[in-house]
């Protein structure tokens, strides 16, 4: 999954990019703090807005720089403590989903990074108008800091828009309350989904997931037309066109337009459509199995392919483990995502896997540690787009594959590899498909908005990227509320398929010669830029948008499938 970003990032990101120190991972003895020797407490805002007051004292009053300095250090560790407790909360809430008092506190604390972000925004402001403007821009802040705050009009962070803000946020925590323990009425009794399933099989599993659909998908089409409404509203509070522009130049900060986008889809419909039917012909999801894998096993399983991979993918699997930065168990109270996350305040990574008990968990695992590896290499890789960040995982995962082979058979690396072609396969067209429900989704007038009108489009578009299976449309219209991204970060999905072509492009030089993806990696994963076409540059890499790129990837995947 992707690396969890919170309502608060476009803050954060610019506040970490102040960092000068010049921070690199530590080695695995260095004093850090055990994920268990954390403690959550509530910020106290009061605390924030009186820093805040004396820093405007100080700026009005004429004091001198050190001073002002000294205090914009204290603002900035407050966010930084704000920032932990955040991440804490939201690690916390969803390691125990049934906890009423966790999912309160994440709640709160989800809603007040509105005001806290409206907060530093006036911060900002008020430096790039003061005497001392031209001399925080020089030794605080970074070129271009003065006229880029020079305005307070043009803040993003109008009380409208925080308004807006404190309005997703209730939304979103009504989203999660609804799917955190959903319960249904299942041949007559009153049964909690979570519990029920993994119990059943066949059709009875069908039936079971149908009634669910059938009994919440209403309820969370309401949240999120809700939320589609609100958003757009954000859009036309900072002056963008469309909801779909703001993510991808104000969120996600994308080097690559929408126009990009759209036509990378075109070139998934060309080229990775007909591939994926051609597993489906061949009934590719019948000739591989599904073992049992447990947590011990799962660990092992990691931590002997990082120290295959060495340098400093080793050094950040001893690191997490050492002070337990990580979980990996099995339960049915935890959120069913994976996510990396950062602590600030410590200088440290969490990965929190969504862990089913099956071979599929080797994959997922292997893909959250890639986010963790650049995070503990690249000071929490808070400044980076979200495709960047995809590509360390996603190769991540490939490379961890071809380094099974002391651990297990031949034959069951086979066959993850197998499982990990289809699943590739898989994420192109699905993820294409839900990037494309976004565009069209987002882009319908407000009365247009209906629970039928999603879940046509939805059903349409399955059956474009040919992955709707003859008899369960009713599972293709309506499964579209599993999707978390949907809810908690619209317009993330795209970042899968688009950043997947870079690990694709380390996968065939492993694949061509052992050792080459794994050097690849190790240069690129300590980096100072933060977007992907950097990297391409960087790194040397072919373009994803170029001509021919999702044909490549394609015969990548038949490679790993075993076709020759």
């Amino acid at each position: 999954m992707k690396k969890r970003w919170i309502t608060a990032v476009a803050m954060l990101l610019a506040l970490l990019m102040l960092c000068s120190c010049g921070w690199s991972a530590p080695e695995p003895d260095v004093e850090a703090v055990p994920f268990e020797e954390m403690v959550y407490t509530r910020p106290d805002l009061s605390e924030m807005d009186a820093l805040m007051a004396e820093l405007n004292e100080l700026l009005d009053g004429g004091a001198s720089y050190r001073t002002v300095e000294a205090k914009l250090d204290e603002c900035f560790d407050w966010y930084y403590t704000f920032s932990t407790m955040y991440a804490l909360a939201e690690v916390y809430s969803y390691l125990d989903m049934t906890d009423n008092a966790r999912a309160e506190e994440y709640e709160w604390i989800s809603t007040a990074s509105a005001a806290v972000q409206q907060a530093y925004d006036k911060l900002y402001y008020a430096c790039a108008g003061s005497a001392l403007a031209d001399k925080l821009e020089r030794r605080y802040f970074w070129e271009g800091f003065v006229e880029e705050y020079s305005d307070p009009e043009d803040s993003a962070y109008s009380d409208e828009y925080v308004a807006l803000l404190e309005k997703e946020s209730e939304l979103l925590a009504r989203y999660h309350e609804l799917v955190a323990a959903p319960v249904i009425n299942f041949r007559g009794e009153e049964t909690e989904v979570y519990e029920l399933l993994p119990g059943l099989d066949g059709w009875d599993y069908n039936d079971a997931v149908r009634v669910y659909y059938e009994t919440y998908n209403a309820p969370l089409a309401e949240i999120f037309i809700e939320l589609v409404r609100v958003r757009q509203a954000m859009a036309e509070q900072l002056g963008y066109d469309s909801y779909e522009q703001m993510q991808y130049e104000f969120y996600f900060e994308r080097d690559y337009s929408p126009e990009d986008a759209r036509g990378y889809l075109e070139q998934i419909k060309q080229d990775a459509v007909p591939f994926y039917q051609l597993l489906s012909s061949l009934d590719a999801y019948r000739q591989v199995w599904y073992d049992e894998v447990d947590e011990p096993t799962l660990y092992s399983l990691l931590s002997n392919a990082s120290g295959e991979i060495g340098g400093e993918v080793e050094r950040a699997f001893t690191f997490m483990s050492l002070f337990n930065l990580y979980d990996i168990s099995v339960s049915s109270k935890k959120a069913q995502m994976s996510f990396e996350t950062y602590f600030p305040d410590y200088e440290e990574p969490f990965l929190f896997l969504g862990a089913s008990g099956d071979t599929e968990d080797i994959l997922s695992f292997a893909h959250e540690f890639g986010h963790f590896c650049d995070a503990y290499v690249n000071n929490g890789a808070m400044s980076e787009t979200i495709d960047l960040a995809e590509v360390y995982s996603q190769a991540m995962e490939l490379l961890v594959l071809s380094r099974l082979g002391d651990s297990m058979s031949g034959e069951d690396v086979a066959n993850i590899a197998r499982i990990k072609a289809i699943g590739l396969a898989d994420m192109y067209v699905q993820q294409a498909a839900f990037a494309e429900f976004e565009m069209r989704v987002y882009a319908l007038d407000a009365e247009e908005l209906s629970a039928d009108k999603l879940n046509e489009i939805m059903l349409e578009l399955s059956r474009t990227y040919g992955f709707c299976e003859k008899g369960f449309e009713w599972a293709y219209a309506m499964g579209w509320i599993d999707i978390t991204h949907f809810f908690e970060a619209p317009f993330y999905v795209i970042s899968y398929p688009v950043s997947s072509d870079l690990a694709m492009q380390i996968c065939a030089m492993e694949l061509e010669e052992e050792g080459s993806g794994m050097d690849k990696y190790l240069e690129v994963l300590p980096h100072d830029y933060t977007k992907i076409m950097e990297l391409v540059e960087e790194g040397g890499f072919a373009s994803p948008f170029g001509e021919g790129r999702v044909a490549d990837a394609m015969r990548v995947m038949r490679q790993l499938y075993g076709m020759v």
